[in-house]
């Protein structure tokens, strides 16, 4: 496990509420994507076979 130092689970969450929009709006998993609809390749068989 790598030693985050006294402060660092606050300095990540610090970071994460700082961040800016277009980070904190970015899908980060694939359902997230995919739920998104209306993106490009809605019925491609990827997202058909994800479902």
């Amino acid at each position: 496990m790598k030693d985050e130092g006294l402060f660092g689970a606050q300095d990540r969450e610090r970071l994460r509420r700082e961040a800016p929009l277009a980070a904190r709006m970015r899908p980060r998993t694939l359902d997230e994507f995919l739920g998104a609809g209306g993106h490009p390749g809605a019925g491609l068989p990827l997202a058909r076979g994800h479902r």
